[in-house]
């Protein structure tokens, strides 16, 4: 799992990198640090990372302006801003998943990250191929179809075919992003582009069909999905 941690203030960026690794006893975490927002910034467009913990108040562009840019392009990382004000609170709102105040106190820096890693985790899907586990974040996923036995994972950069169920693959995935407009397919709805009353065409070009039986129970998902 990979981890920014971005502080412009030297001291408190080695102190808060020693916490991230204090807490990650089965080191599992890929620790990070940046001194400014920007190289933040460039990083997570070349490389996403899971987590992120940023100061607010650096130089422009602070952790708020990234955050929210990086929200707004839809690949924001898990968000955790560290403050020494809480002026910032409302204005985050939809954007930092937890805020901590410095100087940074270790009890309280672990429950957020272990909030963190439990939310990372539940956007990931994980199923085994050619002797491997293989995570695949759920914002990668456009959609799954059954053929011949198999079930091909189409993602934003490649397919993966795997043996499983639809069936045993709903019961991994969140029902409220995920629904089954026809017994051989899954989709993801942050990707739909266009709904008819017979098929549904995904932001990849992709298009899938909508059965009959299926239509009442999926357009009744997909109204949840945009209400929520």
């Amino acid at each position: 799992m990979r981890v920014a941690v971005c502080d412009d203030e030297e001291k408190d960026l080695l102190a808060l990198s020693e916490a991230v690794r204090i807490f990650d006893t089965g080191s599992s975490m890929e620790v990070c640090p940046f001194s400014s927002a920007t190289a933040f910034f460039s990083e997570e467009k070349r490389e996403h990372f899971d987590i992120a913990i940023m100061d607010i108040e650096m130089d422009p562009p602070n952790g708020y302006d990234i955050a929210k840019k990086l929200v707004e392009a839809g690949s924001a990382p898990i968000i955790i801003f560290l403050t020494k004000s809480m002026e910032y609170t409302l204005r985050g709102y939809g954007i930092a998943f937890r805020y901590l105040t410095k100087p940074i106190e270790q009890s309280k820096l672990n429950r957020a990250l272990s909030a963190a890693v439990n939310e990372a985790s539940a956007k990931r899907f994980v199923f085994f191929m050619d002797g491997a586990s293989h995570i695949v974040p759920l914002d990668d996923i456009y959609y799954f179809e059954v053929f011949n036995h198999y079930t091909i994972l189409h993602t934003i950069d490649r397919a993966y075919t795997f043996r499983a169920t639809l069936k045993e693959i709903l019961l991994e995935l969140p029902p409220v992003y995920f629904g089954s407009p026809h017994q051989s397919y899954i989709i993801n709805f942050a990707h739909v582009k266009t709904v008819m009353p017979k098929e549904v065409r995904l932001t990849n070009g992709a298009v899938i069909p909508i059965s009959r039986r299926k239509q009442q129970d999926f357009e009744s998902q997909l109204r949840m999905f945009l209400r929520r």
